[in-house]
């Protein structure tokens, strides 16, 4: 039987988009929504056992909405879940709040056999986090234009490694489960989502002498490593008389042979355009080809890798993914369904999921933070999307990006030892399998020519 839960009449598609998302999408639940005029959200079923939730965010006057004024009031206050009598599984029992009530107020949490009260506001806090509305308000941007991890409610306060949705999610099912024994929610297991940004499929491929030098003077200069020196003298040597030689960027078997390995799909997003700030290679090239009609074969997955200047630029975003579907089926005799990730991490909260809507894409996996591994939208579930200008829910699905290589080990990101970025990946990995999350994790082909790095990938999925 359908739970039956009744809104507040003030932000109804806002409201619906992340009932559907909580209740449907994460729980797996049945439920029919009414409009009323009260103050909080009631959730009932064909009995008198009620459960109300505090309204927090959708509270917020009109001509406040996407305002400074509407955003969490920093710090947050803390609720201590150990003082209640609810057992739920979270990273620890301190939860901030985002919006809600005073926990330190005794009226917060009331349980009774018959009725549970929760000062928490989960469903706002959630769209919150989801829909990243911080990002709309706050003006802060990098120097490629990215929301900076440092301007985000969950770097500010401490939470940004902990998946702090999914935790809200398991307080609002203990609440269910303890009113009505009798729901099941929807079965879910830990699951890997290995994917590979193809910025530099091939080294020397196609071969010029600049790009030749270019890449000796980095290899001697930035990595100081002779023995890479050499092979790369050895190799552009072998190249440029068009002989096989060792290319130590195609990694692509090892990268599927490891995911064969443990009955894992990998993804591999490839670039379909070009701008100045992007790798310079054709996607229709005879190479690339080969390659993806390798990857295909093999039952893994390629998607769109869209280029730097698609970010604000929806029109080259649309050709972009056409070049590819093209690619698939003229060259390739493949037709797919195409997800994947923007390049350099260009995503915008205002616009990039109904870029992406636009041009037939299914899923996107750009919400991450570059120079911080973890969870910018609190969650390590897929979900779908939302509008917040239109206030339309969309069909394009989110997959969250929990970890990327260049974000630990890149000096100007966090610039971890290997030791230390083995802690961190089993950290986030150990905490997406607490909620039977899906673990999706970045690593370019063009980072694992060291055996160090290679170790450190198999400690994702091993």
């Amino acid at each position: 039987m359908a739970l039956t839960i009744q809104i507040p009449n003030t932000y109804e598609p806002e409201r619906r988009y992340i009932l559907s998302v909580l209740m449907k999408e994460f729980l797996g639940l049945d439920i029919q929504i009414q409009v009323a005029n009260r103050k909080e959200v009631l959730i009932t079923q064909d009995d008198h056992r009620q459960l109300f939730i505090v309204d927090g965010l959708f509270n917020t006057p009109l001509q406040q909405w996407l305002q400074p004024v509407s955003l969490p009031q920093q710090p947050l206050k803390i609720w201590d879940l150990a003082s209640t009598p609810l057992r739920v599984t979270t990273v620890e029992p301190h939860i901030p709040v985002i919006y809600g009530n005073d926990p330190g107020n005794p009226d917060f949490f009331r349980q009774s056999e018959l009725e549970i009260y929760l000062g928490l506001d989960i469903f706002g806090s959630a769209f919150f986090m989801l829909t990243r509305y911080e990002e709309v308000i706050k003006p802060e941007r990098n120097h490629v234009d990215r929301f900076p991890a440092t301007a985000s409610l969950a770097y500010q306060e401490g939470f940004l490694d902990r998946p702090i949705i999914n935790e809200y999610l398991e307080i609002l099912w203990a609440c269910l489960k303890h009113l009505w024994t009798q729901l099941e929610r929807k079965n879910r297991q830990f699951q890997l989502k290995l994917t590979c940004d193809v910025d530099k499929p091939f080294e020397l491929h196609p071969f010029t002498i600049k790009q030749w030098i270019r890449r000796l003077g980095g290899d001697f200069l930035v990595r100081h490593d002779l023995k890479l020196v050499t092979s790369l003298a050895i190799n552009g040597c072998m190249a440029s008389l068009r002989l096989p030689y060792y290319d130590r960027l195609d990694t692509f078997d090892w990268l599927m042979d490891h995911s064969e390995e443990i009955g894992v799909k990998s993804a591999f997003y490839f670039i379909a355009g070009y701008s100045p700030s992007d790798p310079r290679y054709d996607i229709s090239d005879s190479r690339i080809c080969g390659l993806i009609k390798k990857i295909i074969s093999r039952g893994h997955e390629v998607g769109l890798h869209p280029s730097y200047d698609t970010y604000l630029n929806p029109e080259k975003l649309i050709l972009e993914a056409k070049t590819l579907r093209s690619v698939l089926q003229e060259r390739l005799n493949i037709e797919l369904p195409i997800g994947g990730r923007q390049h350099y991490l260009r995503w915008k909260a205002t616009d990039s999921w109904q870029h992406w809507e636009d041009a037939s894409l299914v899923y996107d996996s750009s919400v991450y933070f570059a120079e911080h591994s973890g969870f910018r939208a609190g969650v390590c579930y897929e979900y779908s999307t939302f509008n917040l200008i239109t206030r339309q829910h969309l069909k394009l699905k989110e997959y969250p990006l929990i970890l990327m290589d260049a974000s630990l080990l890149l000096s100007k990101y966090m610039n971890l030892s290997c030791a230390d970025a083995t802690q961190k990946i089993n950290l986030l990995k150990n905490r997406c399998k607490l909620f039977n999350g899906i673990f999706v994790s970045l690593w370019h082909n063009d980072q694992l020519f060291k055996t160090k790095y290679k170790n450190l990938y198999t400690n994702i999925i091993y």
